[in-house]
């Protein structure tokens, strides 16, 4: 009979099965990151306001923007990038300036992106 470590006894993970969960997300985020360029969206996130605009019309055609590259997106990158914005990590320059964002933005941006296959169906593109 195998000896049981006592981490297993004790109901944590071993060091197995934790670095295999950590493998296991290096892959999604890998593959999260490649599923969409965030070159367009890290461009229009870090746009000044034009001279004279009140930041309260300016944040609102940046919204606006990011509304328009997210409509573009097929509905698997939607989901991506809408799990990616919603649960931000170390490093993800993305999430970090999306997450600058006020709450109601970031909550109607991530309800859009949430929203793909809907909008998908009513439209009749996949």
């Amino acid at each position: 009979m195998p000896e049981e470590s006592e981490a297993s006894v004790a109901g944590e993970p071993d060091a197995i099965t934790v670095q295999h969960a950590l493998d296991q997300r290096a892959n999604v985020a890998t593959w999260a990151a490649a599923a969409y360029d965030d070159v367009p969206l890290l461009a229009i996130l870090d746009a000044p306001l034009r001279s004279g605009e009140p930041a309260s019309i300016g944040f609102a055609r940046k919204e606006q923007a990011l509304r328009d590259a997210f409509a573009q997106l097929s509905i698997l990158a939607a989901r991506v990038l809408e799990k990616r914005l919603a649960n931000p990590t170390n490093g993800d320059r993305l999430a970090e300036k999306f997450g600058r964002l006020t709450p109601e933005r970031k909550q109607r941006l991530l309800h859009f992106l949430a929203d793909a296959r809907r909008r998908a169906a009513l439209s009749g593109r996949r």
